[in-house]
């Protein structure tokens, strides 16, 4: 579903019963090409191709790595030399971020920039960081893109706020291509998790990290990455579990264990009554009588549309806090979430650091995803119980281009208008 052309979606009342394949880590993919493109020869194997990953894999090409896709795998052929130029890495803030530390890595000026709503998010702290260690890098207000860096940046002692976990990530990855030891110190950390999956790609890749609490002593690697499977993605299982919750039963092959922080779902859906079962790599969820419950967002921030969703639905209150890096994702997601569950009739309140939202009975109605692809997906579950619009659904493309491909196998009445 292309995101140049705006697209509403349907989503009729229906029951589930059906299998799928879970979708592979988006979170994992950015990563794993980064490194590959970093190393000297490589193979990706089963990554996901949206059109976030596709703005780090054009990229990585742009950088001067070289690459060749064959039965669903990508294998690399590295870049030794991070090439400075012009990138427009689309709606990606990952891409963005890990890139504005690379480029700071070449004593030449590179352009970095977005669509509209990547040119909405501020960079502030990464850019703090990049500077304290040489970096010269010009931008707008709170360092939004379009952003004008150049280096080099040198070895040092840095420090920043981990309030996105994004910035650490981009840091983790320059620093140890120079030359000498450096050391990292992140106060207030948010979405830890995400930099575990960080972490775990460099172990993969030969890069020598030391980690003790908030601090990261970086040593000076050369990447040499060889081989890496892309593992599901649990965000985007999210959604399908949620299917099977509230509107008959979902089972998803391939759900095999990584590092990612959001297979926290199945035990906060577990929590709220959710009959949801795992054998090996198989995971069963099957319609259940859900109780509202209390869920800490602090490391999962892309887990709370669906667990607002499944609040909806559940009996009691459900109330999501120490959310507050929600505000600075594609949408600020705790206003968009009240505003459409409020649209469907849904009693939903904002707070500073998260939302509460009362389960009771949902009505057809029309709500916008606001270009954000959680939003969108989140609300297209909805629609299983009541009949829901979502409004530039195409944004799905973003994380999970078979999103309603799948609605569709698992028997969901999928409508494009």
């Amino acid at each position: 579903m292309p995101s140049s052309v705006n697209v509403d979606v349907v989503i009729k009342k229906s029951e589930t019963d059906g299998v799928i394949s879970a979708p592979p880590s988006k979170s994992y993919t950015h990563r794993a090409f980064f490194s590959a493109a970093l190393s000297k020869k490589s193979a990706v194997k089963n990554p996901l191709i949206s059109e976030d990953t596709l703005a780090t894999l054009m990229s990585c090409r742009k950088m001067g790595a070289e690459f060749v896709r064959k039965s669903g795998n990508l294998y690399f052929l590295g870049t030794e030399e991070v090439r400075a130029g012009y990138y427009n890495v689309m709606n990606s803030g990952t891409t963005l971020r890990i890139l504005l530390s690379l480029l700071s890595l070449s004593p030449h000026s590179s352009i970095l920039d977005g669509d509209v709503s990547l040119r909405r998010r501020p960079n502030m702290e990464l850019v703090v960081a990049l500077k304290s260690l040489g970096a010269r890098i010009y931008g707008g207000d709170g360092f939004k893109a379009p952003l004008d860096v150049k280096g080099p940046i040198r070895t040092g002692i840095v420090q920043i706020s981990g309030k996105s976990s994004q910035f650490v990530t981009s840091l983790l990855f320059s620093l140890p291509l120079l030359e000498g030891d450096s050391t990292l110190t992140v106060s207030c950390i948010k979405s830890k998790p995400y930099i575990d999956i960080t972490l775990d790609v460099l172990e993969r890749s030969g890069v020598r990290i030391e980690v003790e609490g908030d601090s990261y002593y970086i040593h000076p690697s050369d990447f040499k990455l060889e081989e890496m499977e892309i593992p599901p993605d649990y965000s985007s299982m999210s959604y399908m579990i949620a299917a099977g919750l509230i509107a008959g039963k979902v089972v998803v092959d391939n759900a095999y264990e990584s590092r990612q922080g959001d297979r926290k779902f199945i035990d906060a859906a577990r929590e709220m009554g959710g009959k949801i079962v795992k054998k090996g790599e198989v995971l069963v969820a099957e319609k259940s009588e859900l109780d509202g419950i209390e869920f800490d967002a602090g490391d999962t921030p892309d887990l709370v549309p669906t667990i607002a969703i499944l609040g909806a639905v559940a009996k009691g209150e459900t109330r999501i806090y120490n959310a507050e890096h929600l505000r600075i994702k594609e949408t600020d997601r705790i206003k968009t979430v009240v505003e459409n569950l409020r649209r469907l009739g849904i009693h939903a309140e904002e707070r500073k650091d998260g939302l509460v939202v009362k389960g009771g009975e949902i009505r057809s109605g029309v709500v916008d995803s606001f270009g954000d692809h959680r939003i969108a997906m989140a609300f297209s579950v909805l629609g299983l119980v009541r009949e829901v619009t979502v409004k530039n659904a195409e944004c799905v493309g973003i994380s999970y281009p078979k999103f309603y491909d799948d609605l569709r196998k698992i028997g969901a009445r999928v409508e494009v208008l």
